[in-house]
Order: C-alpha cells, then sequence, then structure tokens
C-alpha cells in the first residue's frame, strides 16, 4: 500500500507541477492529492514534499495559516460542487437531495467561513519570504 500511495503521490505531484506552468490545469487540487498520498507513504517522502518550492509556494498558505486565494478556493471547490450538482438534480429520491444538498451547503460554508480568503499579492509575499527563508537555512555559513 505504501508503494501505491507513494506513485500516487507523484502522479498528482506531476500533475500538479505541470498546472503551474499552464493555465488550463489546477495546481492546487493536485498538490493536495500529492501531499495527502505522500503523508500516507512515508515520512521521508512527505518531508521531501513539504521541502520543495511548489509546496512552499502553493500549499503552504493552506497548510499553515489555512488562508488561500479565491481563485484557489474556487478551483479546489468546483469539481465538488458540479459533481453534487448533477447528482442532485439526476437522482428523484428526495432522501439522496437532502443529502446532496447537506454536503453542497456544507462544502461552501467550509471554503466561504472557514478558510481565510487572502489577495494573490499576500499569498505571493508570503511564498517568497518561504522560499527565502528555505534558501538560507540550506546554505552553509561562511
Amino acid at each position: 500500500m505504501k508503494y501505491l500511495n507513494a506513485g500516487l503521490g507523484f502522479l498528482f505531484f506531476g500533475l500538479g507541477a505541470v498546472g503551474a506552468f499552464l493555465p488550463v490545469l489546477p495546481t492546487t487540487p493536485f498538490l493536495l492529492l500529492a501531499s495527502f498520498f505522500f503523508l500516507r507513504s512515508s515520512t521521508k517522502l512527505n518531508t521531501w514534499f513539504t521541502s520543495t518550492k511548489l509546496y512552499k509556494r502553493y500549499l503552504s498558505n493552506y497548510a499553515e495559516k489555512r488562508e488561500m486565494t479565491l481563485r484557489s478556493k474556487i478551483a479546489l471547490a468546483s469539481p465538488g460542487f458540479i459533481v453534487m450538482t448533477i447528482v442532485f438534480f439526476v437522482f428523484e429520491q428526495w432522501w439522496v437531495k437532502a443529502i446532496t444538498l447537506f454536503f453542497i451547503v456544507l462544502e461552501v460554508w467550509y471554503f466561504a467561513c472557514r478558510i481565510k480568503t487572502i489577495s494573490p499579492e499576500e499569498a505571493r509575499q508570503y511564498s517568497q519570504a518561504r522560499l527565502e527563508a528555505s534558501d538560507t537555512a540550506t546554505q552553509p555559513e561562511d
């Protein structure tokens, strides 16, 4: 199972890396999935992942401060929202609609109320500070 988690972690890390350069492919959701799978694969892989520039640039705000840009929130919430909305309209049973509606409201509430929205400039400044801090920590002293 560790190897499967590691493999999935690398798959999603690769997709997230590609998404950092292609505007049509989201970066943050793939990196969150990579983090999920690396955490379950091994401590060494998770430590490596959290030291990468991609992690520091795209996930460190959320992981450390529960902050995201509006664009990141929308990119993360959209797939679940779309799927649950389709389920709501496809199924005719009232209880399926009630459960689905509950989860739609829960998702919207979580992203709107539990995760602070910050501007892209704030996110960029924080990410840059994290990158600079890690660069100075890895440089040997004279």
